[in-house]
């Protein structure tokens, strides 16, 4: 019992260390205070600095604001599983820490510096009003900004890709949104261009893949083996040009071929030494996340690894330092990716819609007009005599739009043969029977 207390309080000390930070500019209206409780160090800092950023909130938006939108603020922010996307990091300050490990309920209280653009950024593309002036001593905007960019250079930095508005959608529209969302499938893999920038590239970029895969897994998310990746890659790249013409990216055609909603492309620059014994390395990693039916970007995250060290060789050093980059701005892209889709899907999911053996073009017309009643749009991308192939955005599933056809089918002369041949994924095969 007593080495048991002993590890914990070593622990403890070792953490506090370092999570401390120089004492910071007592006039900077950045600096909040944040309290916390957990059943970790980790739940117990990590609620600290949300409630340093739910006091920045405040000071953004009024009390009686913040108050009234409670619910709100809490999905699309203070629930985050990446405070560390609102605060930085470095400039956190421990005032005071109790409570036991053991007894699993600790507290803690910080001093920190909140990115303030990053929350009103998130405030703002979520429609909660961030108009309310700061308080007196608040610094102008500009020169704000000069201070931002030098630490976003210094601990890593976010892209989001400005999503289309929203569509009105109906409840039941919303609950599908959700559930698609909660239960999406994720490909990651690197790029190509990444393997010749890194000695052993494909070694260590291939940990990289593994490590972002095992941080979705122990979260619960659905995840595309990297075996079928490199698979699919290696044995399909001639169909891949026949079948596109290189419109896609290859990613891309894999990503829709394994049925993956979301893809994720690492890409990486590693840098390495040698001194004495010691091998060391850095890495430099951009995580870029793609909607795969669109290939619409979803946004980026950048990060920055400290030195890591390996005894074994420099390439081993690298494996560190990537690994636990990934390791670091995968909570990021993941709740990224999550809220662009969100915002996305409320203008369709994307389905390629094939008739085969299809009836006149006015007859076609008729359908198409009867389907853009139903669904958010319909347009043709090709026609023949022999086949056409319709893009479809639709909130449903699969099946939803499978019943759908068939009930439109029912009411346009010309479709009463119209059968099912296939479906795939987000492709749906009919035959029409002419």
């Amino acid at each position: 019992m007593r080495a048991t207390v002993l590890i914990v309080t070593v622990v403890l000390l070792v953490l506090a260390g370092c999570a401390s930070a120089p004492p910071a500019d007592p006039g900077s209206d950045d600096y909040y205070l944040g309290a916390g409780r957990g059943e970790s160090l980790g739940e117990a800092m990590n609620a600290a600095k949300m409630d340093a950023v739910r006091k920045a909130v405040i000071d953004l938006i009024g009390a009686e604001a913040e108050a009234a939108q409670a619910g709100e603020l809490e999905d699309v922010l203070y629930s985050t599983r990446n405070p560390n996307a609102y605060v930085y990091n470095e400039t956190m300050e421990t005032l005071h820490r109790d409570g036991s490990l053991i007894d699993g309920d600790l507290r803690y209280e910080i001093r920190i510096r909140v990115n303030v653009p990053a929350v009103r950024r998130t405030l703002e593309a979520n429609g909660i009003r961030a108009d309310v002036a700061r308080p007196p001593a608040a610094r102008p905007a500009d020169q704000d900004a000069g201070a931002t960019d030098r630490d976003e250079r210094e601990t890593g930095t976010v892209a989001a890709i400005p999503a289309p508005d929203p569509v009105e959608v109906s409840p039941a529209e919303r609950r599908f949104i959700s559930r698609y969302v909660d239960t999406m499938t994720y490909m990651v893999y690197f790029a190509d261009r990444a393997v010749d920038e890194i000695p052993d590239g494909e070694f260590v970029l291939r940990s990289a893949v593994n490590q972002a895969n095992g941080y979705l897994v122990s979260r619960g998310h659905l995840v595309v083996d990297a075996a079928q990746v490199e698979q699919l890659r290696r044995d399909q790249e001639l169909v891949y040009e026949e079948q596109t013409g290189r419109e896609l990216s290859l990613l891309q055609w894999v990503a829709r071929r394994l049925n993956a909603d979301v893809y994720i492309e690492i890409d990486a620059r590693t840098s390495s030494r040698t001194s004495g014994s010691g091998h060391y390395a850095t890495a430099d990693v951009t995580l870029s996340m793609y909607e795969t039916s669109t290939g619409q970007i979803l946004g980026s995250v950048n990060r920055r690894s400290q030195e890591s060290f390996s005894r074994t060789s420099q390439a081993d050093a690298a494996v560190n330092a990537l690994q636990s980059t990934v390791h670091q701005a995968m909570p990021q892209a993941v709740d990224m990716s999550e809220r662009q889709m969100e915002r996305m899907l409320t203008r369709g999911i994307r389905y390629e819609l094939v008739l085969q053996r299809p009836p006149d073009a006015r007859s076609l017309s008729r359908f198409r007009t009867a389907m853009q009643e139903e669904v958010r749009t319909i347009a043709t991308v090709s026609q023949s005599p022999q086949e056409v192939l319709y893009e479809v955005f639709f909130v449903g599933s699969s099946d939803d739009l499978i019943d759908l056809i068939f009930v439109v089918s029912d009411r346009v002369a010309g479709f009463d043969s119209l059968d099912l041949v296939i479906s795939r994924g987000r492709s749906l095969t009919f035959d029409a029977g002419f």
